[in-house]
């Protein structure tokens, strides 16, 4: 009897563990958790570089922020290494996600624990709460991707080629746009994966024009990228390291193809492109228009109108080698120094995870659209409290006032409130 009880627990065990995708038993969490992205309202990607796989996690449904706030975290760095109980010399930030409902900031990094790297999620609100994710509770699926660049390789002697293994995602009406270095003749590849995940997907390798290598290349990874409308056209817009930024439509994406992207603008050399953020925003005369902005990691910010990606879309594209100057789509350099991650946070709001040049920590600060900087970075001539404004400077003086407030600073926006009556 105690045999045939025990078979009995046994099989049913069995048939409840197949009940189970095999698939979120053997990858319950993500070795590396690198690249973020949101889809939906309760949906976050994680994709996993160091095994090629990218996790989707289904989060708790939550209530939506009730007004548009800036972080203003200084020294978030100090607080997020005391959290994890290291250094803060042993953390290192990959990227940054903001919930699309509680604008909640999701930052991925990893960290040493003697000599071993330890992958892990940092969740942070604008009051300054953190804590530590649990990935473990929310149900996932995972999609693993096929021929990915493997550790066999290594730059600068000691910098895996799987870091490159998966260097952007954009979700787009279902898709999941994959940035790659992959394995094979054409290493650089761009993956449209299905969600919910399936067992098909789409490798592309692309091709570019490089102005300023002068040559063609198919190595390079797109390093940020973000798909957006062109005329009518869904298209990824790519930027490259050292600084190409290039189009690529949608359609020509298709299993195995060799695709030729069009280099439309050359945004200099000598730089890493981090992120690629789409977003609308509202001028000075009320008007609203979409814009791209490029954060650089060793050159400051480019601002593009998409209306001016669009027209030198339609155009033939860069076609000759142009070594120290900027070509292409204009754009105009915005002031986003130190910025290591940024996302589109609301509205009102880019959220950047930026190194603070005085202190050397990591600070979690929002840079209001339109601005692109933030007033207290800044002592100036508008800081002497006997400065006035010329009646001319009205909008200006309210600008700043807006400013002041959006870096924690409201009792300031009072006392210029105040000499301005005077």
């Amino acid at each position: 009897m105690f045999k045939a009880k025990k078979l009995v627990q046994y099989i049913v065990a069995a048939l409840s563990l197949s009940a189970v995708p095999m698939q979120a038993i053997a990858d319950a969490l993500p070795t590396s958790a690198t690249i973020l992205e949101f889809a939906e309202t309760n949906t976050l990607f994680v994709a996993d570089s160091d095994s090629s796989k990218i996790f989707a996690y289904t989060l708790p449904a939550i209530e939506a922020a009730k007004s548009s706030e800036s972080y203003n975290l200084v020294a978030i760095g100090t607080k997020i290494a005391n959290l994890l109980g290291v250094s803060t010399s042993a953390v290192s930030y990959h990227d940054i996600a903001i919930h699309p409902i509680s604008k909640e900031a999701f930052i991925s990094v990893s960290y040493l624990t003697g000599t071993e790297k330890v992958s892990t999620l940092i969740k942070a609100n604008q009051k300054g709460n953190l804590e530590q994710v649990n990935l473990a509770k929310y149900p996932h699926t995972v999609k693993t991707l096929a021929k990915t660049a493997d550790d066999s390789v290594k730059f600068w002697r000691d910098i895996p080629a799987t870091t490159l293994a998966i260097t952007d995602l954009d979700y787009v009406n279902g898709t999941l746009y994959v940035s790659s270095l992959s394995t094979g003749e054409f290493a650089s590849t761009l993956r449209k994966i299905d969600y919910p995940f399936s067992k098909a997907d789409t490798s592309s390798n692309i091709e570019i024009y490089h102005t300023v290598h002068n040559q063609t290349e198919t190595r390079a990874p797109i390093r940020a990228m973000e798909v957006l409308n062109l005329g009518g056209v869904e298209t990824v817009v790519a930027a490259y390291t050292c600084t190409p930024l290039v189009t690529i439509p949608t359609a020509n994406l298709t299993d195995g193809a060799h695709v030729k992207g069009k280099t439309i603008a050359e945004l200099g050399y000598g730089n890493t492109p981090l992120d690629v953020i789409h977003f609308t925003a509202t001028d000075h005369t009320q008007k609203q228009e979409e814009f791209v902005l490029v954060i650089n990691k060793e050159r400051s910010a480019d601002l593009i109108r998409v209306a001016d990606l669009t027209a030198a879309n339609a155009k033939k594209g860069l076609s000759t080698p142009e070594m120290w100057a900027k070509a292409g789509v204009p754009t105009r350099p915005v002031p986003l120094s130190g910025v290591l991650q940024a996302a589109d946070q609301d509205s009102q709001f880019i959220a950047t995870l930026k190194r603070n040049i005085s202190t050397g920590d990591i600070d979690l600060v929002s840079f209001r659209k339109g601005a692109y900087f933030r007033l207290n970075d800044f002592i100036s001539e508008y800081n002497f409290k006997d400065y006035q404004y010329y009646p001319e400077q009205e909008m200006f003086r309210n600008f700043q006032n807006l400013l002041k407030t959006d870096a924690g600073y409201p009792d300031l926006t009072r006392e210029l409130s105040k000499q301005a009556k005077k």
